[in-house]
């Protein structure tokens, strides 16, 4: 038995939906906020259907609990365990839970998860679920759909989709332009998809409050400002304790600017000037170190190459989170590991911007304070959803610590796109 109780009004409403349009089309697309009740809604309506819910690995137990909840039985495994389920299984239902993030690239070319899926969900009836199904762009509908044999879109190939509903435009990598394939007619994409979408918003399930952004901006250091000057100059190098930092790509370039500006980076690959203590390191490089380990080394300054990371000094944004905010009832989310591993060490409540988007409950801390965000639009959406609940009776607050170059990655996401090489280029144009 299905306890309905423990499903909203909106959610039972939803699940009606999609069950509706399982039967007319074999295709329902939920498109649900963050925090909107999107798992319980398609787990309802899975009901009677032997279910396969492939999504993220992070939120396998999370989508487990609450089938049991709902005293319901289904499978659950995630987008890189595709390959372990036969061809030949007994499924009637596969549900692609954040399907944004694996299997629906607006580009030509299908992506290797997208292939394993394809084997499992033909003639199978789909149900794709996404809290942000076109961060991709609209493009990225024509592979996600094209793994039900019903999609609407007929073409064989991503091209003469293309040729019907996208825009052709250029973006430019680190050495040359390319084709971009994200501009596309995105009402034309609406009208053919809308008889299979199903919408679930948060006010329809009771939420009071929304999210509010409050940035802060933070003085880089003198050492770190003439890094960004150096690293973004003509050469794209600068030199730190004699330890050459080059970004001769545009992914580099991104990164190394990210990175700089939090005050924790990636030494370069070069060693210019070895220390005379280098040395007596030299054998233990090519294992993994750990925090402690680099910073005593650090201490005795010593130089540390092959991707090894600096910590010279207490980052700016540290130091300012230490001196603004209650870090008891906070949690920080990064970007990069070291970052992280660095974090924890010196604060009760870490994690993962990326890890902590989907399938989380953040709703137990009073605030968020974004260290490094990613280059994700759906990223930034979904993180800032996690800090919502229904039962939450004040306003929640996520703070965005941006020093040195990191306005250029909220610009970027806020206005829904990706950061990229090629954004940023026409950016500082």
């Amino acid at each position: 038995m299905i306890y309905k109780k423990l499903l909203k009004k909106a959610q039972l409403k939803a699940s009606k939906q999609i069950s509706k349009r399982l039967q007319q089309y074999g295709i329902a697309l939920l498109w649900g906020q963050v925090r909107a009740g999107k798992t319980r809604s398609f787990l309802h309506a899975s009901l009677g259907y032997r279910t396969l819910v492939v999504t993220k690995k992070d939120a396998i137990d999370g989508i487990l609990s609450e089938a049991k909840e709902l005293n319901l039985e289904v499978d659950v495994i995630n987008y890189h365990s595709l390959h372990k389920v036969s061809k030949d299984n007994n499924y009637q239902l596969i549900i692609f839970d954040e399907a944004h993030l694996y299997i629906s690239p607006s580009q030509p070319k299908a992506p290797a998860i997208w292939l394993k899926a394809k084997q499992l969900s033909d003639r199978k009836f789909t149900i794709f679920a996404s809290g942000t199904p076109t961060s991709e762009g609209y493009g990225g509908l024509y592979w996600m759909l094209r793994l039900s044999t019903w999609t609407p879109f007929k073409y064989k190939r991503f091209t003469d989709f293309f040729k019907d509903y996208g825009i052709p435009s250029t973006i430019y990598t680190s050495t040359r332009e390319v084709p971009s394939y994200k501009k596309t007619k995105s009402d034309k994409i609406k009208n053919a998809i809308s008889h299979l979408v199903v919408t679930l918003k948060r006010s329809d399930t009771g939420h009071k409050y929304e999210v509010i952004d409050q940035d802060h901006f933070i003085k880089t250091t003198k050492e770190q400002s003439k890094m960004l000057k150096k690293i973004n100059g003509k050469d794209r190098l600068c030199v730190k304790d004699n330890v050459e930092i080059l970004a001769d790509t545009g992914a580099k370039l991104l990164s190394k600017n990210h990175q700089i500006s939090s005050g924790i980076f990636v030494y370069g690959e070069k060693l210019i000037k070895p220390n005379p203590k280098f040395v007596k390191v030299k054998k233990k490089i090519r294992k993994k170190f750990t925090t402690d380990e680099i910073i005593a080394y650090e201490k005795s300054k010593m130089i540390l190459v092959d991707n090894l990371y600096y910590f010279k000094k207490v980052s700016p944004k540290v130091d300012y989170i230490l001196k603004n905010f209650d870090v008891d009832k906070t949690i920080i989310l990064s970007y990069y590991v070291p970052e992280q591993e660095y974090l924890a060490k010196i604060f009760p409540h870490t994690g993962s911007v990326t890890k902590m988007s989907t399938g989380k409950d953040l709703s137990m801390y009073e605030t968020m304070i974004v260290f490094s965000m990613s280059f994700s639009a759906s990223n930034y959406e979904q993180v800032r959803g996690r800090l919502m609940n229904v039962a939450r009776k004040t306003q929640m607050v996520c703070h965005y610590l941006i020093c040195g170059y990191d306005n250029y990655v909220l610009e970027a996401v806020r206005a829904k796109e990706d950061f990229t090489y090629s954004w940023y280029r026409k950016r500082i144009k």
